[in-house]
């Protein structure tokens, strides 16, 4: 049987990379070029979906984002990262009690995921919610002890400062 390349599924993970690596220079166009080229079939693959919501958040398209990441937390409900970035395209929005909202809805797995904590306490800030917030933060920086450099200039914290 003669393969027929419009039909033949791309390697995702290559282009993934390849995707990640366009953004990282700063080529959101060959990005796009990239994804585009993918067959309309293979469109719901999750790594696909993945590279779409990276490029729409590296150009700063927040709703089209969050219509790409909430399709993500849809059909790939298990994927942490769709719930973590639609929320952060939402809370960019300015829309945070989504933001906080979604990201709760997530799977457990996000409980390991220093980002969960960090961004809920981020979300639960600017929300007024000081005591909860600081819990997520210190559980952030537990797990991973970088972020607390990045939390001494990020904006979403302010009210919190004096506290961590």
């Amino acid at each position: 049987m003669i393969s027929d390349p419009a039909n033949d599924p791309p390697d995702f993970r290559r282009l993934r990379q390849e995707v990640e690596g366009y953004l990282e220079l700063d080529l959101p166009d060959m990005a796009e070029e990239a994804l585009d080229a993918v067959p309309g079939q293979f469109a719901d693959n999750v790594l696909i979906m993945e590279g779409k919501l990276a490029l729409r958040m590296h150009l700063k398209q927040w709703s089209e984002a969050v219509e790409c990441g909430l399709k993500g937390c849809a059909e790939a409900p298990g994927h942490s990262s769709f719930f973590i970035h639609s929320a952060y395209c939402l809370h960019e929005l300015g829309r945070t009690e989504e933001a906080h909202l979604l990201l709760i809805s997530g799977p457990g797995t996000l409980q390991r995921e220093p980002l969960f904590h960090y961004n809920m306490g981020c979300y639960l800030c600017v929300l007024g919610r000081r005591d909860e917030a600081v819990g997520y933060l210190q559980q952030a920086f537990r797990l991973d002890s970088a972020l607390r450099a990045f939390a001494a200039a990020d904006k979403d914290l302010q009210k919190v400062r004096d506290l961590l």
